[in-house]
């Protein structure tokens, strides 16, 4: 029994890292507001989703689930939506491999609406321990 939690100490697997994941979100539709339409999300996101008028970028938003943050929601008007798809995944050193730990981030921006919408996911910050900051739009 000593070995097994001797071998995880020793791979530096204790320790817990955290990732904070910051977004806004642009309505570059000019016509009317965008709203949320689906949310899947590792922790609660602060301030919650909202509406968006038209031609008005989101408050910032921030999500943090340690070592593995990860959200995914939608943003529809009428037939257009995005899903966008965002995370932050902390991979631990290898003393035996002699790799140092690393972060890596991830985003997507897709339509999934009936009619085609211009989606983006921009990596705006890195930042240290895994924290990103992403724009992303709906047009």
């Amino acid at each position: 029994m000593w070995g097994a939690a001797l071998s995880v100490a020793t791979l530096g697997l204790g320790a817990a890292q955290a990732a904070t994941l910051t977004f806004t979100v642009q309505n570059r539709i000019t016509t009317s507001a965008i709203t949320n339409s689906y949310l899947n999300a590792c922790a609660p996101i602060i301030p919650g989703l909202a509406s968006i008028p038209a031609n008005s970028t989101s408050l910032t938003h921030q999500t943090d689930c340690g070592t593995t943050s990860a959200v995914h929601f939608d943003y529809t008007n009428g037939s257009k939506t995005c899903r966008f798809s965002l995370s932050s995944i902390y991979t631990p050193p290898n003393p035996i491999l002699g790799t140092s730990a690393y972060w890596t981030p991830n985003g997507t921006a897709t339509s999934r609406g009936s009619t085609s919408a211009t989606c983006r996911a921009t990596l705006t910050s890195i930042g240290t321990n895994g924290n990103y900051t992403w724009a992303l739009s709906i047009q």
